[in-house]
């Protein structure tokens, strides 16, 4: 592509001769600077959005934060509820053991005053007083 530029300024004419080069790259240049330009509104939209006061922005951040406490909230319940299953588990196997301990105290005829299963064990440290 030729351009000639006539001006009164100008003592001559001037010409300026574009590629298909120059004209892909004005046209990448101008591509980059909009998505740059995209990405810098949208960044200070977001990251300001509680000081600007803009109901839009204030419901997606509200949106945003709910959906996050939810999905934690459901992280929290499915841990609990595993523990739980676990911790019923671990009773049972308690309950097992302690009345096989219960059976074979007897057959080995060990005083009942030794292992009371009925009472619940110490746990260790100073008695209290």
């Amino acid at each position: 592509m030729h351009i000639i530029v006539l001006s009164d300024r100008l003592a001559k004419a001037r010409s300026i001769e574009f590629s298909i080069r120059h004209l892909v790259l004005g046209v990448a240049g101008l591509v980059a600077g909009l998505v740059v330009l995209v990405f810098l509104i949208s960044y200070l939209g977001v990251r300001h959005a509680a000081e600007l006061k803009l109901p839009l922005l204030q419901s997606l951040v509200r949106s945003a934060q709910q959906e996050e406490s939810e999905r934690a909230q459901d992280f929290l319940r499915q841990n609990l509820n595993a523990m739980a299953v676990k911790l019923g588990e671990m009773q049972a196997q308690l309950m097992r053991l302690d009345a096989l301990g219960e059976r074979l105290s007897t057959v080995a005829g060990v005083r009942p005053s030794d292992f009371r299963f009925g009472e619940i064990p110490g746990r260790g440290g100073a008695a209290p007083v």
